[in-house]
């Protein structure tokens, strides 16, 4: 695995004499970002919190300094704009320090990894492939047709005023778990369940039977248009079904469902749990050896927390 700091320097080179919404869309920026997360939730698994939080507070910097860059448009290339530049360095600086000292740190650690994990039950999810959003949406309704029986009985409970608010919550729940985002994307093997928010047959079934999509959860704070570091990948995921480069489109999409993968391990080792950074550690190790699939690795931080994979 390649070293944060040497992907940084790379970065640096490459870009030192561009715009920073250059640096910000590109493809070296887009893995920083990823082995960022990895590395910082390495950190965490191992016992190291304060260390992760120092490299957190300087990568938010950072950030704020490439958003401000791109958005004010003040024309410096990189290496002018002294806000960015500082920001970037300091940031490989630290991490350069850290990973100088990575074994010394992993001998440190008295976190042994969790020698049991839960089982999540059912029967495997297809593998996940391409999909054209024409696709998609066709899938999806062949999915709603294939149980019209139950989504009808679920919308006269939820349709009727004589209805108690039990028997409501109830077949919300129900819903959630027949219709919800993720749940289709797992049943037709979607690699991004972005593709399905944004499937008009997807989003009527969503409005229909009162399931909370993530579009209106963030509504509050999204912005009309997105800057910054995150376009690229964004921008990539949502256009998977527009562009005849399926393998970038692909790439991306990978990209976001490991982040996303690594933020809820992330979240288990944080936890008041017992033993949970011990079994976040099992985890990100058969995660990373290729032993666990995303889903798995997700489905096993849900039971361990005792919520459904679509926590936030």
């Amino acid at each position: 695995m390649p070293d944060l700091a040497d992907m940084v320097q790379s970065v640096l080179d490459a870009h030192a004499a561009g715009q920073a919404v250059d640096l910000a869309r590109s493809e070296q920026w887009l893995q920083v970002r990823q082995r960022y997360s990895e590395f910082s939730v390495n950190l965490i698994v191992n016992g190291h919190e304060s260390l992760a939080r120092r490299i957190d507070r300087e990568y938010q910097a950072l950030r704020e300094a490439m958003l401000h860059a791109v958005e004010s448009q003040n024309g410096k290339s990189v290496a002018d704009d002294y806000a960015l530049w500082e920001a970037v360095t300091e940031f490989q600086f630290t991490v350069g320090h850290l990973e100088r000292r990575h074994r010394q740190l992993d001998s440190m650690s008295h976190v042994e990894p969790a020698k049991q994990l839960p089982k999540p039950g059912g029967k495997a999810d297809p593998p996940k492939r391409s999909w054209t959003q024409g696709d998609l949406d066709d899938a999806i309704r062949e999915y709603k047709a294939k149980r019209a029986s139950s989504y009808q009985r679920l919308l006269s409970v939820l349709d009727d005023p004589k209805s108690s608010p039990s028997s409501k919550r109830t077949a919300r729940k129900q819903a959630k778990e027949l219709f919800g985002r993720n749940v289709i994307a797992r049943a037709l093997g979607v690699k991004s369940a972005k593709m399905v928010s944004q499937s008009q047959p997807w989003v009527a079934i969503a409005k229909e039977l009162g399931l909370e999509r993530k579009t209106e959860m963030q509504a509050g704070a999204a912005r009309p248009t997105r800057i910054g570091q995150d376009i690229a990948i964004e921008q990539a995921s949502m256009d998977a079904a527009d562009t005849d480069d399926h393998a970038a489109a692909d790439a991306a999409i990978l990209r976001e469902e490991r982040e996303e993968t690594l933020r809820r391990i992330r979240k288990l080792a944080e936890s008041e749990l017992p033993k949970a950074k011990e079994s976040a550690k099992a985890l990100i190790d058969s995660f990373n050896e290729g032993e666990m699939t995303d889903d798995q690795v997700r489905q096993n931080v849900a039971i361990l927390m005792g919520c459904d994979d679509d926590f936030e």
